[in-house]
């Protein structure tokens, strides 16, 4: 069944908001708020720190990373641990953390998940637990409220209750903008700190000679076409814009490949009927191998999603298809990627424009470097 963004959630899925809702919202009838209070947290004895971020979503989590950063600098000796999904767990390896605990939303598991882990963190015995979620999620405030932290900090707004550090909302509605400035506003040393996603030089390596299996030798630059993007959303490109691109681009001898993730899984044999495997068709599902072979790309392509927060953490060049007016929100800054969006709809001919000069200067870059080192 379609409504008009696309294919409705799953009764699961909505069973599980509904379930998480209802319990948070008896939870704030029949607790107490706490008293807030002004503290110098640099002239606090801060040893333990806890970062949470309640979001079960790629983009959600790594979006979260700068606050593992601007935080481990503010308190380069601390125990650092963070809650989230299992997504985050994966994504956050090598980055300073000392300990990651896992978050769950599947009913019925979340009804008693959360009690053996607020006992865990609890017996942590924290001096400051900080909901990096922007305060909107009403989980990740209760992880906080409820953490037994000395100090407990997050945004004012619907969640407020739980904190005693109380912060104004940052200025900037972006989202790789709004953890720096709310570093800034705990009175803690800031900068202008982008998600990051750190892989080992055998991940590289790995992610690398996959590449050139797939594409072959001879190959011209690789660009990745993340053929997804959220349907009940309204986020996702049509399939046949998709294959256009990766057809065009091979054209100009470019070597595209297209990825589909587990939420794209239907479209695989489409692809693979279309494509008459001219253009590789990648379905990896383990996300670390995922990003591997992100970051071995020369370009990467995609739709608002997860993928696009991806390849930009691993600072590949990314060209991010918005079909809404929320870049403004989710859209990464130019140093980044170059984001395509048209009121009518972004066409083949903008995205394919966009990629072409990207590459160009991408390898008017490299041409430089490879003088500069001769």
């Amino acid at each position: 069944m379609k409504d008009g963004k696309g294919m409705k959630p799953s009764l699961r899925y909505r069973l599980d908001r509904m379930t998480r809702a209802v319990v948070m919202r008896v939870i704030g009838w029949i607790t107490h708020g706490a008293t807030e209070q002004r503290v110098d947290l640099l002239r606090e004895d801060v040893k333990t720190v806890l970062l949470v971020r309640g979001n079960f979503r790629m983009g959600g989590a790594i979006l979260a990373t700068p606050a593992i950063l601007l935080f481990r600098e503010n308190f380069p000796t601390a125990r650092i641990d963070f809650v989230g999904s299992i997504l985050s767990k994966a994504l956050f390896r090598n980055l300073p953390l000392d300990h990651h605990y896992e978050v769950y939303r599947s009913f019925p598991k979340v009804l008693w998940s959360y009690v053996l882990l607020l006992k865990r963190i609890r017996s942590g015995s924290y001096d400051l637990a900080v909901d990096v979620s922007g305060s909107n999620s009403a989980m990740g405030a209760f992880i906080v409220g409820f953490s037994g932290a000395r100090f407990r900090a997050g945004l004012r707004g619907k969640w407020e209750k739980w904190f005693n550090l109380r912060y104004s909302r940052p200025a900037s509605k972006n989202k790789y903008y709004n953890l720096p400035e709310l570093v800034g506003s705990m009175g803690l040393k800031t900068s202008s700190v982008f998600p990051t996603v750190v892989l080992s030089a055998k991940e590289k390596e790995q992610g690398q000679n996959r590449l050139e299996t797939i594409v072959g030798e001879g190959r011209g630059p690789v660009a990745g076409i993340f053929a997804g993007g959220r349907k009940t959303r309204g986020k996702r490109w049509p399939k046949e814009n998709f294959f256009e691109i990766a057809s065009r681009l091979r054209a100009e001898k470019i070597s595209p490949i297209i990825f589909v993730g587990p939420e794209e899984k239907e479209l695989i044999g489409y692809f693979r009927n279309m494509s008459r495997e001219l253009i590789p068709l990648v379905f990896e599902p383990n996300l670390r191998e995922f990003a591997s072979l992100v970051a071995a790309c020369d370009l990467f392509v995609t739709c608002d999603s997860g993928p696009v927060h991806l390849a930009c953490a691993l600072r590949v060049r990314t060209v991010a298809i918005f079909l809404q007016r929320s870049f403004d929100r989710w859209g990464p800054p130019n140093d980044l990627s170059r984001i395509v969006y048209r009121d009518a709809g972004a066409t083949v001919d903008d995205v394919l424009e966009v990629c072409l000069h990207e590459l160009n200067d991408r390898c008017a870059d490299r041409d430089q470097l490879q003088t500069a080192n001769d």
